[in-house]
């Protein structure tokens, strides 16, 4: 190779130097090659002249040559390059010196010493040197793993091109805003194009598909850029200019810009022409399999193997089966319940993928009505849509196997009853009576070993109590030729007798006639209806007889009463506060006081007399055979009435407490106060209720009065559940007044009740009804929302003052004492929206007393909104000052009893004057109500009572009228200013 006349200069060449020599011409310039070394990089000068090559140590180890040692002689860089190499590199110089080179990089391998190739990547320019002589510098490093992994790219994009060509697959770039499409060489040809890459326009390259084709792959784009699918795979046909139809298929990925707009589309097209053939003729295949499907006169169903699931199933399925397709067909087999042993499923499904198929198989399977068939099946795998599924051929033979099995089951059923039985079954011959076979349950009731009765008779091992029982079972035997269910006495070996349950068939075995018997220990289940017995008639806590036991003497009773005229009588009692010892003491203390006052009842009354328990607290005594006239019994019956009142209230000592019970007692005589124990019961609770409500302790005889009073009280109640809804319920306003200047500063909404057909109604009487029977709270509820908008509606029109004006509204200790009072009060200010200030509530002591803390807390809270409270009729009831210094209350309402006799009742004067003297050391007002006369009113205000209410200056008004009331007081006072 010829060097040096093809550069016009010596051959590059390193000289036999020592190495410092080399690094000598760089030494104004140490830092520089520090940090080329520390770089792994190597500086090289070219003298080109005289082609002396000067190179630092980084270069000379990026070469192979070792550091520490001179080179032994001249050394051409050439030698160094690999063969394959060199004519590039020697051209690459050439030009570089003539100009002719543009690129300053230069890469080729070298050879080390040790034999390894390198590729170094050298770079470097001609520089001026300042003698004029020519010179080339320039560093040099290594690049030989850079190379490796291009080389590795190179190669995985061959590769790739090849799996591509060998997949026939092809591939397109979309350039979307432009609608710039790239395709490969195979993606041209499969769209009838030259086979060449393609590089145009996206509608021309489509032009080969059919028109509705491009609309399914438009919608396809669509509802990929809208996010309703997730990926791009569309199937279009594309009919080159011969016109064969190919089928194409197209799978993408779109890219799109950092805004979301679509940007590009890159993806992979394959010809599926010969699939899609291939379907065609597997569809015109799968119509005759269809054809033969449906005509087959055995069961045949098509399920997929993935999850069971039903996807055909035949006629003659349907009706051995009983499922029609639609309700079959989409469920898999475990859903639907038709396999009968799961276990045997799989076992045969096991089979089936080990051997491909199943022949002759034999499974249970349940018909849609539960019945069970067994059937003989045979399975193939086919394919259904590309999914792997099973064929299942059914031919029933149940009828045939239950034949056969009903032989072999007679012969097995009675051995295995026979033995495995828990009651004891016998063998004997009917004509000696020797027992043949004995099984397990015998020798457990009996508590002989079996090898000790065989061969001998019942009557030898004495088995039965009774001879005459025996007698009759034999007597029987031979009449009716069978026992069933006879009761007989049977004795233990050890002499203990057992009540047995005896069933006796005769049998003939090995044509000699015998009899079998069964029997059955029923002493624990005679004992359990006894017990059942008791219990179903008597009450479980006291023993008494409860309300059945109850019920039947009394029908027998009234009976007998009406048979002989005699009398007698029915005592219902009650104990009166008995919650509050359970609710206190717990109930094993109240359960003991029931148990004392059991044996106080049953030791006061006659051994013919009955004492039963309702349940609760609640007795019954049953007198019977009373004689004498009416009033004669009457008295007699009181005297015992009261007799047990007395001794029932006697203290009693339980569980270190003294505890004291009293009875409320209601009376009523038999037959006098009803024929039937439904009605005496009724009436006797009736004169009950007389006896609680008039103070308890007491004892009340029924009186037709009564019924007549509780038949009221259920219509009035029942009236009332109607009248909030028929809107019956209306508000009256009576004025409050400030006797100083007859100023009216507050009203009291006041309940009143129209009834549709009797008129208006007293509150005296429906609204106890309404706490008694818990519709105070609804209608409650009602008053206040309709009381704060109507006092709402009067602020609106100026009619009153937010500052001198205060709607009373009365509330129930029911409303008040459920736990989200205050919030319903607070909802109904807010949905009003009057001042709470102007809102004064009224309660009664009633409330305080139930639960003091509790009701404290509340009104707190209600005055904290500026909520302000009366404490309606003072003095009636505890009116305990210790409760009343803690209740954050603003007035007290002097009741109307006090102030009617004020005048003439030095009495109800001195409470009025305390009532006041209270208020005033306590800082409240007093509101006297019921105010009817004028000294009545001059008597309030000499002890210091300037607010009133009542009849001397008007009635409970109607809203309307109220409002009038209002306007010529306002009118009044205005002319008095004038």
């Amino acid at each position: 190779m010829r060097r040096d006349s093809e550069s016009n200069a010596p051959s590059p060449h390193i000289p036999t130097l020592d190495p410092v020599e080399f690094e000598q011409s760089w030494q104004d310039a140490p830092s520089l090659l520090a940090a080329l070394n520390g770089a792994h990089l190597g500086a090289w000068s070219w003298d080109i002249d005289s082609g002396k090559v000067s190179w630092s140590r980084g270069a000379r180890a990026l070469f192979g040559i070792a550091l520490s040692q001179p080179m032994p002689e001249r050394l051409d860089y050439f030698d160094l390059i690999f063969e394959a190499d060199r004519e590039r590199v020697v051209r690459l110089l050439h030009e570089a010196l003539t100009g002719q080179f543009e690129e300053r990089v230069l890469r080729h391998r070298v050879v080390w010493p040790d034999g390894s190739l390198h590729w170094l990547e050298i770079t470097g320019s001609l520089q001026p040197w300042p003698d004029g002589r020519r010179r080339m510098v320039g560093v040099v490093r290594e690049v030989t793993q850079q190379h490796a992994q291009a080389k590795a790219l190179e190669e995985s994009q061959e590769r790739l091109s090849l799996a591509l060509e060998s997949a026939h697959l092809g591939t397109w770039d979309w350039h979307i805003p432009s609608g710039t499409l790239y395709g490969s060489a195979r993606t041209s040809k499969l769209h009838g194009l030259a086979e060449e890459p393609f590089h145009g326009n996206f509608d021309d390259f489509f032009l080969c598909v059919p028109e509705e084709d491009q609309q399914c792959m438009r919608q396809a784009f669509r509802d990929l850029v809208e996010g309703r699918t997730q990926e791009y795979q569309v199937t279009y046909r594309s009919r080159f200019s011969d016109g064969e139809l190919h089928y194409l298929e197209s799978t993408a990925k779109l890219y799109r810009t950092e805004d979301g707009s679509p940007q590009r589309m890159t993806g992979i097209v394959i010809d599926i022409s010969d699939r899609v053939r291939r379907e065609q003729r597997l569809a015109a295949s799968e119509e005759k399999f269809v054809t033969l499907f449906q005509a087959s006169p055995d069961p045949i169903c098509v399920s997929r193997i993935r999850d069971g699931v039903f996807i055909e199933v035949n006629p003659s399925f349907c009706e051995v089966f009983g499922w029609q397709p639609e309700q079959i067909v989409g469920r898999n087999a475990q859903d639907v319940g038709f396999w009968a042993d799961q276990a045997q499923r799989s076992r045969l499904f096991a089979e089936l993928m080990r051997d491909q198929g199943l022949d002759n198989a034999e499974a249970c399977f349940n018909r849609q009505d539960g019945q069970q068939l067994t059937c003989v099946i045979a399975s193939r795998f086919i394919r259904v849509e590309r999914q792997l599924c099973i064929t299942t051929t059914f031919r029933d033979v149940t009828t045939r196997l239950q034949a056969e099995a009903a032989l072999k089951a007679s012969q097995e059923k009675f051995a295995k009853a026979f033995h495995s039985s828990p009651d004891a079954i016998t063998i004997t011959e009917r004509d000696t009576g020797r027992y043949i076979e004995v099984n397990d349950g015998f020798c457990r009731l009996t508590g002989y070993r079996a090898d000790e009765v065989i061969g001998r008779t019942a009557y030898e091992m004495n088995i039965w109590a009774d001879p005459a029982e025996r007698q009759q079972m034999l007597d029987m035997l031979r009449r009716d030729g069978r026992v069933h269910h006879l009761e007989m006495l049977g004795q233990h070996r050890d002499g203990n007798c057992k009540t047995v349950e005896v069933s006796v068939e005769q049998i003939e075995l090995n044509n000699v006639p015998c009899l079998l018997l069964t029997a059955r220990d029923i002493s624990a289940l005679k004992d359990a209806q006894a017990q059942i017995q008791h219990l179903a008639y008597h009450d479980s806590l006291t023993n008494l007889p409860n309300r059945a036991l109850l019920m039947d003497r009394l029908h027998q009773q009234i009976a007998l009463l009406k048979r002989h005229g005699l009398r007698g009588a029915l005592l219902f009692l009650d104990l009166d506060h008995f919650k509050h010892i359970n609710d206190s003491l717990g109930h094993p203390v109240g359960d003991a006081v029931l148990k004392m006052v059991t044996a106080r009842l049953e030791a006061s009354v006659r051994l013919e007399d009955t004492v039963a328990r309702l349940g609760g607290d609640e007795f019954v005594v049953l007198l019977t055979s009373l004689d004498g006239t009416r009033a004669e019994v009457t008295r007699q019956v009181r005297q015992i009435a009261e007799k047990l009142r007395n001794l029932l209230a006697e203290p009693m000592q339980l569980d270190g407490h003294r505890l004291q019970v009293t009875p409320s007692i209601g009376i009523a005589l038999i037959p006098d106060h009803g024929e039937t124990p439904a009605d005496l019961l009724k009436r006797v609770d009736i004169a009950l209720y007389r006896a609680k409500d008039s103070g308890r302790n007491a004892i009340q005889m029924f009186r037709r009065t009564m019924q007549d009073a509780a038949s009221e009280r259920l219509r009035l109640e029942n009236d009332l559940r109607l009248a909030l809804s028929r809107g019956e319920f209306e508000l009256n306003f009576q004025p409050q007044v400030d006797a100083r200047d007859s100023r009216v500063v507050g009203a009291e909404a006041l309940l009143r009740w129209q009834h549709p057909t009797l008129g208006p109604q007293s509150p005296g009487e429906f609204i106890q009804v309404l706490e008694e029977s818990g519709l105070i709270l609804e209608v409650g509820d009602w008053a206040l929302a309709e009381s704060c908008r109507a006092c709402k509606s009067l602020l609106g029109d100026g009619l009153v003052s937010a500052e001198q004006f205060s709607l009373c509204v009365n509330i129930s200790p029911r409303q008040f004492r459920q736990s989200d009072f205050v919030e319903r009060v607070t909802r109904t200010l807010s949905d009003s929206r009057l001042p709470a200030s102007m809102l004064k509530l009224e309660i009664t002591e009633g409330i305080v007393i139930q639960n003091l803390d509790d009701t404290i807390g509340k009104m707190r809270r209600l005055k904290k909104l500026g909520v302000s409270f009366a404490m309606d009729d003072f003095g009636t009831g505890y009116s305990s000052l210790t409760y009343l210094k803690r209740l954050p209350v603003d007035a007290l309402k002097i009741d109307q009893s006090f102030v009617r006799e004020a005048t003439h009742d030095s009495n109800d004067a001195e409470i009025i004057r305390a009532i006041v003297a209270i208020a005033r050391s306590l800082g409240l007002e007093t509101i006297a109500e019921g105010v009817e006369r004028s000294d009545q009113l001059v008597f309030l205000e000499q002890q210091g009572c300037h607010l009133y209410q009542g009849y001397l200056f008007s009635k409970p008004l109607p809203l309307a009228e109220f409002r009038t009331l209002l306007a010529n007081s306002r009118q009044r006072t205005e002319l008095a200013q004038q």
